[in-house]
Parts: structure tokens; sequence; C-alpha cells
């Protein structure tokens, strides 16, 4: 009995001996729940600390942003933190990294119970999000995370359903508000002249107009910086076999056609309807660049950061969202489009690992944003994952 109150006595002394020993050791860097754990022997880790099976580029590194909200899929960098969507949760969210250790801790809600949202903007103090069916904003503090009001939709009655119901949108250099809109189907003659096209509108919600047509899927688009010019991805339709079409990158101009659902890849004929009466005297405009077929090329933004390695200065990096349909899964990547003195396109692998050499889907990277240190930040919408790519500094 003496001897158990002996050390009862103590053990206020023996855990204040350990913590401040502790403390000493790291710098006092750990939260009271790791310290609690690591007493016991047990780390509790971090979203960064997590085991990452991605491999990315020379120059990078990887960490595990954020893992918790479903399905995070469209993206739009601030200060105040990483905004995200989900169209499964039918919100929007902002994540919060306090101590600034390169990983979010938690999450706020904007906005939730929308339809489906994915596509995000910030222009002049708007929070602009893209619905199913619509489009609306909200007076948003980029500095501060702020919202003010309340969220008023500005775009009504877009079409909606089918096999491409996400929309996406992006502010180009004009103030132009643009919008993909994608196919309602595979192949097919659409009765709604808006599907399979580019839109534009004013800032607040007037002056529709169709930019480019003949775009099956358009799913991201952006401008180089050194020339504002618009380029956007397009995947190819289905069910040709594994080897064709090709995905797109296409270069976006006004008025333009770009083939489907008459022409696939860089001119071919479409064996259902390359033929239609209805198909337009003039040919679909080329790609710029043709991807690996039925990669699914989502999401693409231009590097706009002097921090990254040596060979960024011309790049942009593309989500290929991987294949769902194909023999043998082909994409599941991020790669860099690396654009030469000529214009000509080079294709390299960013960040892999998504897909297992043995054909296991770990992720599947859909949307891309860029941070002020050009960082980028990668939903992954099948792992329910936002990943950190950083640019690795070199010693000097």
């Amino acid at each position: 009995m003496k001897r158990r109150l002996l050390l009862l006595s103590l053990l206020p002394a023996l855990l204040l001996a350990a913590w401040l020993t502790l403390f000493l050791n790291t710098g006092g860097l750990y939260t009271a729940q790791q310290l609690g754990s690591r007493a016991l022997g047990i780390k509790v880790p971090n979203p960064g600390d997590t085991h990452s099976p991605l491999t990315a580029a020379t120059g990078f590194k990887v960490v595990r942003y954020y893992s918790a909200i479903s399905g995070p899929r469209g993206l739009a960098y601030s200060p105040a933190g990483l905004i995200v969507s989900s169209s499964s949760e039918g919100g929007v969210y902002r994540l919060i990294d306090s101590d600034h250790d390169g990983s979010a801790e938690r999450h706020i809600t904007i906005i939730d119970k929308l339809k489906r949202p994915t596509g995000l903007a910030i222009h002049n103090n708007w929070l602009y999000i893209a619905e199913a069916d619509a489009i609306g904003r909200i007076a948003y503090n980029s500095l501060s995370g702020a919202t003010q009001g309340s969220y008023q939709r500005i775009i009504h009655d877009l079409p909606s359903g089918g096999n491409h119901w996400r929309r996406v949108i992006h502010f180009g250099p004009d103030d132009w508000l643009y919008l993909s809109i994608g196919s309602s189907c595979n192949v097919c003659i659409e009765e709604d002249p808006r599907r399979g096209t580019i839109m534009r509108f004013h800032a607040d919600g007037g002056g529709g107009e169709i930019v480019a047509t003949g775009l099956r899927n358009s799913a991201g688009f952006d401008w180089a910086p050194w020339n504002n010019q618009l380029y956007a991805t397009d995947n190819g339709r289905d069910w040709l076999g594994d080897h064709e079409p090709p995905d797109e990158l296409n270069h976006i101009t006004h008025g333009s056609f770009y083939g489907w659902p008459f022409s696939n890849g860089f001119g071919k004929a479409d064996p259902d309807y390359g033929d239609h009466p209805s198909k337009p005297l003039r040919p679909g405009k080329h790609p710029a660049h043709g991807f690996r077929p039925h990669n699914a090329a989502l999401g693409i933004i231009f590097n706009r950061s002097s921090k990254l390695p040596v060979g960024y200065e011309r790049s942009a990096f593309v989500a290929l969202h991987g294949s769902w349909n194909r023999t043998t899964p082909d994409g599941y990547k991020v790669v860099s489009l690396h654009w030469n003195d000529d214009d000509n396109i080079v294709e390299k692998d960013l960040l892999t690992g998504f897909l297992t050499p043995e054909g296991k889907i770990l992720g599947r990277p859909a949307e891309l944003a860029q941070g002020e240190d050009g960082s980028l930040y990668i939903s992954d919408d099948h792992a329910d994952t936002l990943h950190r790519l950083d640019p690795i500094k070199k010693p000097y």
C-alpha cells in the first residue's frame, strides 16, 4: 500500500518531466493530443506524414494535403485557404492550414445544399460556383475567407443531366466568365445547341454567347500566360476500341468548330456520324496535342510561378483521370506539357502512382490549382483526397 501511495505521489512529477523532455527535444511544436499520444509511444500522423504511393517528377515532392471531403473535385486557390467543391455532398468548402505546415487540418462550409457543384472561380471579390444547371456567386474576401450576403444564382436553366453534367468555369483575360458544357451522350446530334461547347458570359451573368463548338467534353481549360491564348482538354468518344480516338488539347479560337460528333482526334471520320446529313462543310479544327486514348484529360492549369524548376517556364499541368472502360487501365496521373519555341508540345509525367503496375486503381486526379508559392493542389475524387505538389527548394 505504501509503495502504491508513493508511486501515485510521484506520478505528476514524472509526467511533468516526460512532458518537458519531449517539449525540449521537439521544439514545442506538438499539439496536446500529439503529446499525449507520443507519451504512450503512439504517433498521431498528420496528412502530410502519411506515406504516399505517388512518385513526383524531379524537383518536386508530394504530400497528402487533406482527406476529409467526399469526392473533392473543383478547386480555387485563395490566400485564406484552398476552396474545394464536392458534387456528391452538394457543398463548397474552405480548407484551413492554421499551423502552416503544408497540410490542412479542417474545413469549413461556405455553401451547402447545392445541385452537384463542380466549377469554382474567384473574380473581383466574388466566389462563383457552377452547379449542374446554374451558376451562382457570393461576395467573398480572398484574404480573410469571409463571405457577405447570400448566394445568388445569376445564370439559370443550363442544360443538365446526361453523360457530362459537370460544369467548369474560369474567368478569362477579357474578364468574361467562360463555361464548358459537355455533351449529353457518347456520340449524337444534340438538340440543345449549347451542348458540346464553350460559352462565355458577362461577370453579372448576362450576355451569354457560344465561343466554340464540336467539343464533346472539355472538362478543363485555361489561358497560356505568355500569349493569353485559350487551351481546353477534350475527351474523345467511347466504344471504338482501346486505341481510338485520342483525347485532345485544343487551341480554342472564337467561332471555331472542333469536329465532334462527325470526326474524332486529328480529323478521322466518325463511323456513326461521319456522313450525317447535318455535318458542316468546314472540317473540325485539329488538336494542338493528342493524349493517349481514353486517358480522360480533365483539369488543366498553366504555370504562373517563377519558383518551379528550370524547364517549366512555358508549361501547363493536366490531370488524366484515367480510363473507365479500357481493357487495360491507362492514364491515372498528372502530366506536364511543355511548349517549345516553335509551339510544339512535349508531354512528360509529373505525378504517377495512382495506378499500380498490377492494375490496381489507387486514385483518379481530376482538377488542379496553383498557390502563390508555386505549389500545385490536385483533387482526387476516387480516393477522397487532396494532394499538394511542392517545388523542392534548392539549398544555397
